[in-house]
């Protein structure tokens, strides 16, 4: 606990950058959702009533988007790529509360909470840290062409980092893969 604490002292404007980037894309997708409730809200019920045959197979697409990333930041064009990236995962998330809240009132906004906690929280805490190492390696690279400095050793060890986060990522959306279909369903009754 106290090694996140001085974590997030050190990085305090980096923290609060992606906090309000991530904050914007919630409200810009709590307003999508709000504004099609009546065409999705068909979608959400059938959704619900077939979430037992539904799976939940992140890996390719976090695999792919985190490697992306990682290779871009050494060219300084990741950053604003992982930006993108976080902005897109607010959106779903205000998206996702938005649209099962209307459905389904409370009982909605709890289900997405729940859902969002399964299958984005463990994501969303490695993608901000992985975000602060593909930015550390940009500003390494960066500073390799301009002021001709030699980073290699900080730059194997940030990627060395970013590949720990990246196994992290396998490893939770391997799990959620397997078992996803079978714990999410015992979350409807909240929706009954």
């Amino acid at each position: 606990m106290k090694r996140f604490k001085q974590y997030f002292k050190k990085n305090k404007y980096l923290v609060i950058f992606l906090g309000v980037l991530f904050l914007f894309g919630i409200l810009v997708g709590l307003y999508l959702g709000i504004s099609h409730i009546e065409v999705l809200k068909e979608h959400v019920l059938y959704y619900v009533s077939h979430i037992a045959d539904q799976t939940y197979n992140y890996l390719f697409f976090h695999f792919f988007v985190l490697v992306l990333g990682l290779v871009l930041s050494f060219f300084g064009i990741g950053i604003p790529f992982l930006c993108t990236l976080i902005f897109y995962e607010g959106m779903s998330v205000g998206f996702l509360t938005g649209i099962f809240s209307l459905t389904y009132g409370f009982s909605g906004f709890l289900f997405s909470f729940l859902f969002l906690l399964i299958t984005k929280f463990f994501y969303l805490g490695c993608l901000f840290f992985f975000f602060s190492k593909c930015l550390r390696i940009a500003r390494k690279m960066i500073g390799k062409y301009i002021y001709k400095t030699d980073p290699s050793l900080l730059i194997a060890h940030l990627l060395k980092g970013s590949l720990v986060i990246l196994s992290f990522v396998i490893v939770y959306d391997s799990f959620l893969w397997l078992s996803g279909d079978k714990i999410l369903p015992l979350f409807k009754v909240l929706l009954s």
